[in-house]
C-alpha cells in the first residue's frame, strides 16, 4: 500500500536524519584525529587493569574509632563504568527478583502497601536524590554513622566514597525498573506448569528453580540490560560526588566535562572517541539480550488465567517483613530526604534535616515563582516535554504502521531501530547533536546566514532539545502504539479499504479511535521521561547560559543550583518538587488510561 511505504520513508528518514547522521559524524570526528585519540586512551588514566587498581578499594583508616573506607577500584574511565554499571545491574536484579516474586506470588497483609513503596522511586528528583545518598554517607556528619556510632554504638565509623558510593546511589534509582520487568515476566508465565511441576511432586523451591525462572529469563535479561544502559549513562551522582577524583573517572562524567570545554574552544577527538566507546557498549548490550530473547520461546501466561500464589509460612513472613519492606523503604529514602529539603531549615552538620516547617516550604515554592529564570525553567519544562510528545506520537504512528501492516526486512529493521534509542546514552545523542549542528552551521554561513543562525546550537538549543528528547523517548510511543495495531485484526482496515476509504481515512476513522488509550498512554510514558531526563538537559539545555531567553529545562537549573553552594541545594529541591509534581499529575493520568500503576515503565 502507499501509505504504508510512505510511512516506511518517513520512519527512516526521520531516524536517519536526527539519529543515525549525527552519531555517524562522530564516527568521522574520531577518524579525523585518530592519531590523538591513540595517544590519549593508551594512558592509564582511561585503562588500568593493573592490579594496583585495587589497592584503595577497601581499607580501613587507624581514626579513632577506626574508619572502614569503602571506594571501589580504580580501573581507569573505561573499566571503571563496566565496573559500575555491572554492579548496579547485578544488584537491582537480584533484589528485583526477590522483590518481584514475594509480590508476584505471595498473599500476605501489606501486599499492596509494598507494591506500592517499591515503585515510590520511579518519582525523579535528579541530583536531589543523589545529594541526599551523599549527606547520608557523609563520614562526618552523616547520617549512616550516626546510626552505627552514636545509635548502636558500634565501634567504628563508615566512610563510603567514589564509585562505591555512585554505585549505591545508582543502584536505589534503578531498582524499580528492575523489579517492575521482572514483575511483569514472572505474572506472564503459564500457573498451569506450576501445577504440572508441584503434582510430579516438585515443592515450592524447585518448581521456582526449574519453572518459574528459566521461564521469566526475558524479564531478567531485559530488566539487567535496562538498569546496565542506564547505570552507565548517568552523569547526576557523578557530578554529586566528584569531590572524590574516581568518582570523575567514569565515562559519562569525562565526556559531559570534555561537551563542556568544547563550549570553550578546546574541541578534542578523544571527547568523541568516549562517546563512540559509550555508544558502542550501550548497543552491544542492547542487542545482545535482544537476540538471547529472540532466540527462544517462553511460556506466557493464559490471560484467563491467575498467576498461582501461596501464603507464606512463620518463616516467609518474618523474612518479608524483615527484609522485603526495610528494602523498599530504604530505596524510597533518597527521595523522602530530597523532599525533606524543601521544607527543612537547613541539613549541614546534623545527621538528619532540621526545622522541617511548612512555612518554610510555602516560601521557598513563593520564591520559585516569582523568579522569572525558575519560572522559565518551568515553562521551558512543560514546552519542551508537549512539543517532544506530539512529535513521538506522529513519528511512533507511522512507524508502528509500516512496522506492524508489512512484512519484511526493511519493516523489521525499521522497528529494530526506532527501539534503538532507548539503548542509546543521552550524552552520546547531545554530544553527536552538538558537533554536527556546528559544523552545519558554520557550513551555511556563508551561503544562507539566517538558516545558519537559525540551525546554530550555541543560538537555538531549544531546537535540538526538542528533537532529541522526542528521538530518545520514541521507543515508549512505538512500543504501546504497536501493542494496540497487533489486537486490531488487519480485516476490519482492508473492509474500509474496499467500501472506497483511502488509508488515511482508515487511520482517522478505525485506527485511532480504536488505539487511542495506546496512544495516550504512549504519550504519558515519554512526557514523564522527558520531563525528567538529565543528560540532554545539562548539555545542550545550558548552550544559551542562564538569562532571560534561557533554554535551560527545570533539571539543568537544578544541576546549575547544587554547584552554586549551600542555599542553591534548596533551591534546587524546590524545583525538584514542581518537576515531581509535573510528573506526579502525568503518572496519575497514565495509571487512569491503563488502569494499572506499571503502566509508565518500559
Amino acid at each position: 500500500m502507499r501509505f504504508i511505504r510512505w510511512s516506511t520513508a518517513l520512519g527512516y528518514a526521520f531516524l536517519g536524519l536526527f539519529l543515525v547522521l549525527p552519531l555517524v559524524f562522530i564516527f568521522w570526528q574520531v577518524l579525523a584525529g585518530i592519531g590523538e585519540v591513540y595517544t590519549s586512551i593508551t594512558d592509564p588514566f582511561y585503562i588500568n587493569p593493573s592490579p594496583d587498581a585495587f589497592s584503595n578499594a577497601f581499607f580501613i583508616r587507624p581514626t579513632d574509632p577506626p574508619t572502614v573506607v569503602i571506594r571501589g577500584p580504580d580501573l581507569g574511565v573505561v573499566l571503571n563504568s563496566l565496573w559500575v554499571a555491572l554492579t548496579v545491574a547485578a544488584v537491582d536484579v537480584a533484589l528485583g527478583y526477590v522483590l518481584a516474586y514475594v509480590l508476584a506470588k505471595y498473599v500476605f497483609p501489606g501486599r499492596t502497601l509494598l507494591g506500592l513503596l517499591a515503585t515510590i522511586p520511579l518519582i525523579v528528583m535528579p541530583f536531589a536524590t543523589a545529594y541526599v545518598v551523599r549527606k547520608i554517607l557523609d563520614p562526618r556528619w552523616g547520617t549512616l554513622n550516626w546510626i552505627l556510632h552514636d545509635v548502636l554504638n558500634l565501634p567504628f565509623k563508615v566512610e563510603i566514597s567514589g564509585l562505591a558510593a555512585v554505585a549505591i546511589v545508582q543502584s536505589l534509582m534503578y531498582l524499580p525498573i528492575a523489579y517492575l520487568n521482572i514483575y511483569a515476566a514472572l505474572t506472564r508465565v503459564d500457573p498451569t506448569l506450576e501445577e504440572v511441576a508441584h503434582n510430579l511432586g516438585a515443592d515450592e523451591r524447585k518448581a521456582v528453580r526449574d519453572v518459574v525462572l528459566p521461564l521469566s529469563m526475558p524479564g531478567l535479561a531485559a530488566a539487567f540490560v535496562l538498569v546496565f544502559i542506564f547505570a552507565i549513562d548517568d552523569v547526576a551522582a557523578p557530578i554529586i560526588f566528584q569531590d572524590d577524583p574516581t568518582a570523575r573517572k567514569l565515562l559519562s562524567y569525562q565526556i559531559y566535562s570534555k561537551f563542556l570545554d568544547q563550549l570553550r574552544g578546546q574541541i578534542s577527538p578523544t571527547a568523541a572517541f568516549l562517546a563512540l566507546i559509550l555508544l558502542t557498549i550501550s548497543i552491544a548490550a542492547f542487542l545482545a539480550v535482544r537476540r538471547y530473547v529472540g532466540l527462544r520461546q517462553y511460556a506466557m501466561l493464559i490471560r484467563q488465567l491467575r498467576p498461582r500464589t501461596y501464603v507464606p509460612g512463620p518463616l516467609g513472613a518474618v523474612l518479608i517483613y524483615a527484609v522485603a519492606f526495610p528494602l523498599v523503604l530504604a530505596a524510597a529514602v533518597p527521595l523522602a530526604g530530597a523532599l525533606s529539603l524543601v521544607f527543612a531549615d537547613r541539613w549541614t552538620t546534623a545527621p538528619l534535616p532540621e526545622g522541617l516547617t511548612l512555612e518554610n516550604a510555602v516560601e521557598r515554592l513563593a520564591a520559585v515563582f516569582q523568579n522569572p529564570l525558575f519560572l522559565r525553567g518551568v515553562v521551558n519544562t512543560i514546552y519542551y516535554g508537549v512539543a517532544a510528545t506530539l512529535i513521538m506520537v506522529a513519528v511512533g504512528m507511522l512507524i508502528a504502521v509500516a512496522a506492524a501492516r508489512s512484512r519484511g526486512a526493511a519493516a523489521d529493521a525499521l522497528d529494530a531501530l526506532a527501539t534503538m534509542p532507548i539503548a542509546i546514552p543521552g550524552l552520546v545523542v547531545a554530544y553527536a547533536y552538538f558537533l554536527t549542528a556546528l559544523q552545519l552551521a558554520t557550513g551555511l554561513r556563508g551561503v544562507a546566514p539566517d538558516l545558519a543562525d537559525f540551525l546554530d546550537p550555541l543560538k537555538h538549543p531549544e531546537l535540538y532539545l526538542v528533537v532529541g528528547y522526542s528521538v530518545r523517548k520514541l521507543p515508549f510511543a512505538v512500543r504501546s502504539i504497536y501493542a494496540g495495531l497487533q489486537q486490531i485484526h488487519p480485516s476490519m482496515e482492508e473492509v474500509a479499504m474496499n467500501l472506497g476509504d483511502g488509508y488515511v481515512g482508515v487511520l482517522r476513522k478505525i485506527l485511532i479511535p480504536l488505539l487511542k488509550n495506546n496512544i495516550l498512554s504512549g504519550a504519558l510514558i515519554g512526557f514523564v521521561y522527558v520531563t525528567s531526563e538529565v543528560s540532554l538537559s545539562i548539555t545542550l539545555g545550558v548552550l544559551k547560559g542562564v538569562g532571560q531567553d534561557t533554554a535551560m529545562p527545570i533539571t539543568a537549573f537544578m544541576q546549575e543550583r547544587f554547584e552554586s553552594g549551600l542555599y542553591g541545594v534548596q533551591d534546587a529541591a524546590t524545583l525538584g518538587l514542581l518537576l515531581v509534581a509535573i510528573q506526579f499529575v502525568a503518572i496519575t493520568l497514565t495509571t487512569k488510561v491503563l488502569k494499572t500503576r506499571y503502566g509508565f515503565v518500559l
